[in-house]
């Protein structure tokens, strides 16, 4: 307000009357009229003059609780006369909102005492401070305010950025919970708008349910229904905010033009229960109701695990109902179209197959089955302790035998099957039998004799279990070959003859456990290679046995039991060394042909006319090679197949058989006597012996040793006269 805007006095206001009662209650006296100055300045002056005069003492202190200090008790007395700025700077503020015009004051002494500055109050003296900083450091304090401003704006948009709604807090458009439009509301206002209108329909409406003209009425108070209004509306608001973002926008970008809607059956409180049986009941009293095929199991269940397993022991029943037709409607359907109704708001269901028979479901015999089936469980062993992890016996029933009677089965029949067990394939007492140590097959020849000591000797040793650290004696385990034990007549070896004896040909059976044995890495404690190569099994790889000796012997070197299966089918005697398996490889047998021997020739003499019929040079007995064979026994990794080892195995030795030529003698002729006429012609002389044949060649080794020569084909046809044992 300008000095001098008004030219007379203006009269007392009511501020200037609480000036002076304070003025006189503080001081005890009045205010001088004579004080009283029309001009801006000196009234303000004067104004300031009066406070100058209020006692310190009468000042309440800074702290005091719950007292209101009057208005004139607020202005500090600290500062002598020349240095009022702040009391200027508030009276001209006073003086433009326009409450300081005229206002009469005395203008007594001012206190000038610069001690009164110790009186101030605390907070008085800091913005003394403060407003002396301010004056001395303007730019320094208004650059930091203007930092602070400046995060403070920073963080306000970060915060707004992070918490901002992309919809505004609003619903998405042309959203829908049943049949209550939701679109563009608040969570809020959904909330409330749900409430609103099923206080309305879930609380008083009936559910009609319409039986081609019949009506069947579900009331609230029957159905007990109720809605969580602010868990749909919560639903509601989450549509296109909990999404990925690609599922977000599309389901922004469809709100604008199609409808979503939202089920209410999640959020719904009602009594199922209760419209299941009251369904049930009239379609009871109406036709006949629809039943599916039921079933289980009758009678105790049986302990499965092997070692207290009981094969006597009774088995289950399995007991299928078969299923009847419904006539009239079916419940269960209807039911799922009641929820469907109260899910989208909506209070009437037509049902339209009234009267229609409706047949059960077929059995689904295999789901049954997978339900009951239980796999049999072998037998196993603990490789830290060696002892027997009891395997378990399988349950199920047959098939083809239950679907037979399921097909022949009436409406309502009861079809009883009875269940039954499945034997594990390794029992407890065969646990340790799982691995294939060492396996081995060799083919044998059409001779029925020999084929038949063949199987006597497999069926022998067929099942012998050796514990670790025992020994097998093939002679042990067959015995004397007798024909009182079914032996026959067979070619065998006597000497380096070939003879017919009880039981000829069972080296073929000792030979194949020998090369098993050899592959399962077992300990070979006796073992004599044949006089002449058989041709039944590879070079060096035969074990030859006879009555007591020689004889076969192998030590079971594992930390396991060992069984040996034996057995003579489709042409070949088959040897199986059965165990547990700790090693990390496999064994393979490689042999090799040091030295060969030829057959030397044998000439046998024979008169021109002997009985034979040999003529000069004839073959009476082919030769066979000698040969010396080393074998080796290679180890490879299993994971990698890389060969770890190869180490010598044994020596075989065997013998050269001569090669037999008829000689014929030649016919001796007369002398002629004196008297007899000497002939014109000499007689021509007898041609001497031819040339032996070409000898046999020596055969090549069938794997890549050095270069050695193995046995020919030819040869080994022709040692098949050989075979023996």
């Amino acid at each position: 307000m300008a000095q001098g805007k008004f030219s007379n006095p203006r009269p007392h206001r009511d501020e200037d009357r609480q000036i002076e009662e304070a003025f006189r209650q503080v001081t005890g006296q009045k205010v001088p009229t004579q004080r009283r100055h029309p001009a801006k300045e000196e009234s303000d002056q004067d104004l300031l003059d009066l406070l100058d005069q209020i006692p310190m003492d009468q000042i309440p202190e800074e702290n005091a609780a719950d007292t209101e200090i009057p208005f004139e008790h607020q202005f500090p007395k600290t500062e002598p006369k020349e240095n009022r700025n702040w009391q200027r700077k508030f009276m001209d503020f006073l003086d433009d909102a326009g409450e300081t015009e005229n206002i009469p004051l005395e203008d007594p002494d001012f206190a000038e005492d610069d001690d009164v500055e110790d009186e101030l109050p605390t907070l008085q003296r800091w913005l003394n401070v403060a407003m002396d900083y301010f004056n001395h450091n303007r730019k320094v304090v208004l650059a930091g305010l203007c930092a602070v401003a400046l995060l403070l704006i920073v963080g306000v948009i970060v915060i707004f950025a992070v918490s901002a709604d992309p919809y505004d807090g609003k619903i998405l458009d042309n959203v829908y919970l049943g049949d209550i439009a939701v679109g563009g509301m608040t969570k809020a206002e959904a909330a409330e708008a749900i409430k609103l209108t099923t206080e309305q329909t879930y609380a008083k409406e009936d559910m009609v349910i319409d039986l081609s003209g019949t009506k069947l009425h579900l009331t609230p108070a029957d159905t007990a229904v109720t809605v969580d209004a602010k868990a749909a509306a919560q639903a509601a608001f989450d549509y296109g905010r909990t999404g990925t973002k690609a599922e977000n926008e599309k389901a922004y970008a469809s709100s604008k033009t199609e409808q979503h809607i939202i089920g209410l059956l999640p959020y719904l409180q009602l009594n199922e229960e209760y419209i299941r049986s009251f369904l049930s009941s009239y379609a009871s009293d109406t036709g006949s109701t629809l039943t599916q095929a039921s079933y289980g199991l009758e009678g105790e269940e049986p302990e499965l695990s092997a070692d207290k397993f009981d094969k006597n022991a009774p088995v289950q029943t399995l007991v299928i109902t078969m299923g009847t037709p419904g006539v009239g409607f079916d419940p269960n359907s209807v039911y799922t179209q009641v929820l469907d109704a109260y899910s989208l708001h909506q209070f009437l269901v037509t049902v339209e197959s009234v009267d229609e028979v409706i047949e059960p479901d077929l059995v689904d015999l295999e789901k049954i089955y997978e339900e009951f089936y239980m796999e049999p469980v072998n037998a196993s062993v603990d490789l830290q302790t060696f002892e027997t992890i009891p395997g378990s016996y399988g349950y199920d029933f047959d098939m083809e035998a239950a679907q037979k009677l399921i097909d022949a089965a009436q409406y309502g029949e009861e079809v009883r099957i009875s269940m039954r067990y499945i034997e594990p394939e390794i029992l407890d007492e065969d646990s340790f039998y799982q691995d294939v140590l060492g396996e081995y097959q060799t083919k044998h020849t059409t001779n029925e004799n020999r084929n038949t000591n063949l199987r006597l000797a497999c069926e022998a040793i067929n099942g012998v279990v050796l514990n670790p650290g025992d020994t097998f004696s093939f002679n042990d385990a067959l015995g004397q070959r007798t024909s009182q034990k079914g032996y026959k007549p067979a070619p065998a070896y006597s000497g380096d003859e070939l003879v017919d004896e009880l039981g000829g040909g069972i080296c073929q059976v000792s030979s194949t456990l020998y090369y098993s044995a050899l592959l399962a890495d077992l300990e070979i404690v006796s073992r004599t290679n044949h006089g002449f190569v058989p041709t039944y099994i590879d070079y060096g790889m035969d074990a030859t046995v006879s009555w007591k000796n020689p004889d076969f012997v192998f030590r079971n070197s594992t930390s396991f039991p060992i069984k040996i299966q034996a057995e003579v089918s489709d042409g070949y005697v088959k040897i199986q060394l059965l165990g547990t398996d700790e090693r990390d490889y496999y064994v393979k047998m490689e042999y090799k042909i040091t030295a060969t021997q030829e057959p030397e020739v044998e000439y046998q003499d024979f008169e021109p006319d002997n009985q034979e019929g040999y003529e000069d040079g004839d073959v009476i007995e082919e030769g066979t090679t000698g040969y010396t064979v080393k074998t080796y026994k290679l180890k490879y990794d299993n994971q990698t197949n890389e060969l770890i080892s190869r180490d010598f195995e044994a020596t075989s030795q065997y013998k050269m058989v001569k090669k037999v030529v008829a000689r014929v003698k030649v016919e001796e002729t007369t002398q002629p006597t004196e008297e007899t006429t000497v002939p014109t012609t000499a007689p021509t002389e007898t041609t001497t012996p031819s040339t032996p044949p070409t000898e046999m060649t020596q055969p090549t080794e069938s794997s890549n040793q050095d270069g050695e020569d193995d046995i020919s084909e030819e040869e080994s046809e022709n040692l098949a006269v050989f075979l023996g044992q």
